[in-house]
């Protein structure tokens, strides 16, 4: 990892070791993923890549489109003041779309570590039930099983997963499962341990 990486916005040295930083990228990483680690006050302290228009230093919600600002803004409060894990979909000034999947850390640098996973703007289109459906499917959840988790009827979930393959314009449910896979997939969290991250003391 480059030493500008782990600096602080005034210049002096962080406390985010290479190896805290690594572990969290570790296995997590993939195409048109990032990880990010934020401070107490939103403020970006860690990428993966070299890449992106954000850089150490700024907010992470630089970029956000204005209705997508607020809402990363909100999802990052919960998750510091009520040490949750918590996921939004933003859009960004070039109107890319991401989903942005949230831990907490309670670090004395690190508040929390995020998941910037870019996602296709079809996604707009679906559904709150329908994208529920398909995060189900992902985890491996037959249709049976969704339909006893969301308390509706078989053929309804057939429904949802067929409207859903038809505004992504996917050929098969075969393509649709594993478009889930890519897309819905929710990776475990990170624990303290995996992290090597000290609980924040008082």
């Amino acid at each position: 990892m480059n030493g500008h990486h782990t600096k602080r916005v005034d210049g002096s040295q962080s406390q985010i070791g290479p190896i805290v930083a690594n572990q969290v990228a570790s296995g997590m990483t993939m195409e048109d993923a990032y990880v990010l680690l934020c401070d107490w006050h939103g403020k970006l302290v860690w990428k993966s890549t070299t890449a992106g228009k954000i850089q150490v230093g700024d907010f992470v919600w630089k970029n956000a489109c204005s209705r997508s600002a607020e809402e990363l803004k909100g999802a990052i409060a919960r998750v510091i003041t009520l040490s949750e894990p918590c996921t939004c979909e933003i859009e960004n000034e070039w109107n890319e779309h991401f989903r942005v999947r949230m831990w907490p850390l309670n670090e004395p640098d690190v508040a929390l570590c995020a998941l910037a996973k870019r996602i296709p703007s079809e996604l707009a289109l679906l559904t709150d039930r329908e994208k529920g459906c398909l995060r189900m499917l992902a985890a491996g959840k037959s249709t049976r099983d969704i339909a006893k988790e969301l308390d509706i009827g078989l053929t309804t979930v057939h429904t949802h997963l067929r409207r859903a393959r038809e505004k992504l314009d996917l050929a098969s449910p075969e393509a649709l499962v594993s478009y889930a896979a890519r897309y819905f997939y929710v990776p475990p969290a990170p624990n303290d341990k995996i992290l090597g991250v000290r609980k924040r003391s008082g």
